[in-house]
């Protein structure tokens, strides 16, 4: 009895913060489960990186699926990489049954079913908002560690881009890529224009470039590139006081890694260069999962 007052009081004191915060469920002790304690996260630190980890079927999409929903709850907004398709169902109430109930009977915590706010996003085919975002808005090096560049091909391609820009050439998806580096390569005006304004530039290494580009263009990218482009604001959505929680959809790109990390990179880039740099704060304006 005094070592559970002593948990009690331990855990109280570390995991049961005072401001604003979620709970995640109660104490363990001895493999019971400790109705005192909860366990408790402060909403000013969830901005911090985190990791759930364990082995198959020991909860990690359910321990994932509480985390959202308890910071939706909070009016948090989240985006969640989807990567077996089965996070979606939050969308929906779930139904009581007697393993739910014995559960929260022995946590007592509430429990009523509710669903939460969803936006289903995708890169792919599958159902959902498409995302996209235009070669120009990835710039030339970014892109060029996309197509796995070397120092080289990345300088020519960063000329490439001067030249578009300069020539007022929009740069929206692939297509308008391949056709710029084929001008500049076939064409003898263009091979001149070039010449003459940035230096010559060996055709070998403008063909290895646009190999580079057919070979992203295999794994499904050029359903990416294109208009009108995502905004990440539409990210900070709330509905009915609620995060809206969305759901990236990655289920039928696994095996496509280019064609995820293309998505990933151009996220993390608009949203570095779109949000303001805030510190920490009462709690996140976005959380990523």
């Amino acid at each position: 009895m005094a070592d559970k007052a002593q948990f009690i009081t331990d855990l109280n004191a570390k995991y049961n913060p005072s401001g604003e915060h979620i709970i995640l469920g109660k104490g363990m002790l001895d493999g019971e489960i400790v109705t005192e304690v909860n366990v408790s996260i402060p909403l000013k630190t969830v901005n911090r990186h985190g990791l759930i980890a364990g082995a198959t079927g020991t909860g990690k999409t359910k321990t994932l699926q509480v985390f959202v929903e308890q910071l939706s709850h909070a009016g948090i907004p989240t985006l969640v990489m989807d990567i077996k398709g089965d996070f979606s169902g939050i969308a929906e109430a779930g139904n009581e049954n007697d393993n739910i109930k014995e559960r929260y009977s022995k946590t007592g915590l509430p429990y009523s079913p509710q669903n939460f706010p969803v936006e289903l996003m995708t890169i792919s085919g599958a159902k959902g908002v498409k995302l996209r975002a235009t070669v120009l808005e990835f710039g030339p090096i970014l892109l060029s560690k996309i197509l796995g560049l070397n120092d080289t091909q990345q300088s020519i391609m960063s000329i490439v881009f001067k030249y578009c820009d300069d020539k007022a050439l929009p740069l929206v998806d692939l297509n308008d890529l391949k056709k710029v580096l084929q001008y500049v390569t076939d064409n003898p005006i263009g091979k001149k224009e070039l010449a003459d304004n940035y230096g010559s530039i060996a055709p070998a290494s403008l063909g290895a470039i646009l190999r580079s580009i057919v070979a992203l263009e295999q794994q499904g990218a050029a359903s990416f590139f294109g208009e009108p482009s995502f905004d990440v604001e539409d990210l900070l959505q709330t509905r009915d006081g609620k995060g809206v929680v969305n759901i990236f959809r990655v289920d039928d790109i696994q095996s496509k890694p280019n064609l995820f990390s293309t998505f990933i990179l151009s996220l993390f880039a608009e949203i570095y260069m779109t949000f303001p740099e805030e510190g920490d704060s009462g709690k996140p304006k976005l959380v990523l999962f």
